[in-house]
């Protein structure tokens, strides 16, 4: 009897993951309002959307059985695929071209005729996101089959080269079908080899599913978003936090509250791509600590805090919240025992996981993080995930590396060395040699072909026939700290546009990323003729300019984790004498000297210091 109990169970299960999969995609924004709020008077939940909140905790048993089904097959078929690189590789080529070929892109450029790479490659040019940009800017006007059959889903959003937002279209079926797959194979992977993060409650920092939507109607937003609004009920009552306090806009009432929901939890598992996010988790902790434990024991949540809730939501979500009072004595006993020195492993001392960022400039963060969680706490690598793309995977605990999901996109790399020749030599998967740093190109199926991140890995290894890639930075032209992504056309122009506003002269401008102490540097040699006072200003003016240019700048500097600009004056003659000095070092000649306004280079970071006016702080 109680074989068959089991059995029915699991059965059950798969019924439950089949219908998911059915509903998740072309109905995930279709999903009524009022399905929602039925769900939410028989469950004691809040409606939004498709979210619900409710104050059952998730059976740790389920979720672990509900994402082996799900996840186990797909790292299956992973090892199966990674076999044979090349025939894999091959195989989503045809796929996407056959998929795409009677669609405005895929006539202008031939999909019907091409049968193999080299004849790809003839017929679609190597571009970044400004050489799709007018198909997209069609798609958003509402031409369907622009750049993939249909209409999209939604448009992810991030930030340009440009100070144009890029409006990433994600089509139904990439959503509901290679999107979703990934997010699986990823959780499973975590769950796997840290079986506990369901035995507590998980906290994750994302971004609202929508943001606003483009002019035919189409939402754009945040994919991260559409999945934490979407995921399956079972893993959905482990959250924290509820969907409706992601959507709070003011970054610094939204880490209240989202802590106001995690401190009165057994916090177990965190996702978090960027760590900077962790330490504003806990920095909001320690500069509100009264504030969240008399919340905590009264079952409330601060006024102000409280208004910035969507009307909509904002009475059942408050009256999901519980006093819990002996949560709020433990933590004021945790205070009085460790002081300034508390931190997250005091308060959450089952957290088995956090899984995070380590590549890049976030290498940089990490050592801030020791002795922040217990000792058993994994940090684990997020892996190489871009609005663009899910296109890496991390398969254990250990890996600083990914897998390139080769079995949903297309790659190509470019050998870094390579980068500026005209024509530049691009090779397929199977062709890396280990040691070796690529820019990485890839065609997703989902509107982007031949596509130009801008990334730069290095391969480490192989997993059977697939290169292991770590991400090291950001190409030319682009810098990142904590995800901002600044172009060195948007520093020129906010630069530009603050001269215009101010009436400031300025002979010469270098914005320096000082990846050591994780800052932006602006240097500025001013004319004679500006005043103190427009000096004083010049910086505050460039940094809301860059506000407005750049999404991500401004999501990062209103969040706080990342600090205005040091406004550093340089001395009179300084453009001068930092060429001169680039040439005396037989770094550049002076015919192949080139205006660089903004780097990372090290040695310009020395070269301009050595030219300010007083030292940078």
């Amino acid at each position: 009897m109680r074989r068959e109990c089991i059995e029915t169970s699991i059965e059950n299960l798969r019924s439950y993951h089949k219908l998911y999969n059915e509903l998740t995609g072309a109905q995930l924004f279709s999903i009524s309002r009022r399905i929602g709020a039925t769900r939410s008077r028989q469950s004691g939940g809040l409606p939004h959307g498709d979210f619900i909140v409710t104050q059952r905790r998730a059976n740790p048993i389920l979720a672990k059985l509900l994402l082996s089904l799900a996840g186990g097959p797909l790292l299956r078929t992973l090892n199966r695929l990674s076999t044979d690189a090349r025939a894999t590789q091959q195989a989503v080529l045809r796929r996407i071209l056959a998929e795409c070929k009677d669609t405005v892109y895929g006539r202008e450029h031939g999909f019907s005729s091409i049968r193999t790479i080299d004849e790809y490659r003839r017929a679609v040019p190597i571009s970044d996101f400004e050489g799709h940009r007018r198909y997209v800017e069609r798609m958003c006007a509402g031409e369907r089959d622009v750049l993939f059959p249909g209409k999209p889903l939604m448009y992810n959003t991030t930030s340009g080269t440009t100070d144009k937002p890029k409006f990433i279209p994600v089509s139904h079926e990439y959503f509901s079908g290679a999107f979703q797959r990934l997010s699986r194979l990823w959780l499973y992977a975590v769950m796997r080899d840290n079986p506990t993060i369901y035995n507590g409650q998980s906290l994750s920092a994302v971004a609202p599913a929508v943001d606003g939507h483009v002019a035919d109607g189409t939402p754009h937003g945040s994919i991260s978003g559409v999945t934490y609004r979407s995921i399956p009920g079972v893993l959905k009552k482990t959250y924290s936090t509820p969907y409706p306090i992601i959507c709070i806009t003011d970054y610094l009432k939204k880490y209240y509250a989202m802590m106001r929901y995690a401190l009165a939890c057994d916090i177990t598992f965190i996702v978090c791509p960027s760590p900077s996010n962790l330490l504003r988790f806990h920095q909001t902790t320690m500069e509100s600590f009264g504030d969240l434990v008399r919340d905590i024991h009264d079952g409330t949540l601060r006024s102000d805090i409280a208004e910035c809730i969507a009307e909509a939501d904002r009475e059942p979500a408050l009256a999901a919240l519980k006093p819990n009072r002996a949560r709020a004595r433990h933590l004021e006993s945790l205070l009085r025992t460790h002081g300034e020195a508390l931190r997250p492993k005091h308060y959450w001392p089952d957290l088995a996981c956090v899984n995070t960022w380590k590549q890049g400039n976030f290498a940089l963060v990490l050592p801030r993080l020791d002795g922040y969680f217990p000792e058993k706490t994994v940090l684990r690598e997020f892996g190489y995930l871009a609005s663009e793309a899910r296109a890496g995977i991390v398969l254990g605990n250990d890996w600083t590396h990914s897998v390139p999901a080769a079995h949903v996109y297309h790659f190509e790399f470019v050998p870094e060395e390579e980068r500026v020749s005209p024509d530049p030599r691009t090779l397929l998967a199977h062709e890396l040699e280990a040691g070796k740093r690529y820019y990485l190109l890839f065609t997703n199926g989902s509107g982007l072909y031949r596509y130009d991140i801008n990334d730069i890995v290095e391969v480490i290894g192989c997993y059977g026939q697939l290169p292991l890639f770590r991400f090291i930075q950001k190409g030319e032209g682009v810098t990142s700290l904590t995800g901002e992504k600044l172009s060195e056309q948007q520093v020129i122009q906010a630069v530009q546009d603050a001269v215009a506003r101010h009436s400031v002269h300025v002979e010469f401008f270098r914005m320096l990323c000082d990846r050591q102490s994780l800052t932006y540097r602006l240097y500025v040699e001013f004319g004679e003729s500006s005043s103190v006072q427009a000096r004083r200003v010049f910086g505050d003016l460039v940094d809301q300019r860059l506000k407005q240019i750049n999404c991500e700048y401004q999501v990062k500097r209103e969040s706080h984790r990342l600090a205005i600009p040091q406004l550093v004056e340089m001395k009179p003659g300084s453009a001068q004498r930092f060429k001169e000095t680039l040439i005396n070092r037989r770094l550049t000649t002076d015919g192949q000297y080139k205006e660089t306004f903004l780097t990372k280079n090290p040695v310009h970071a020395e070269i301009l210091g050595s030219l300010a006016v007083s030292s940078p702080a």
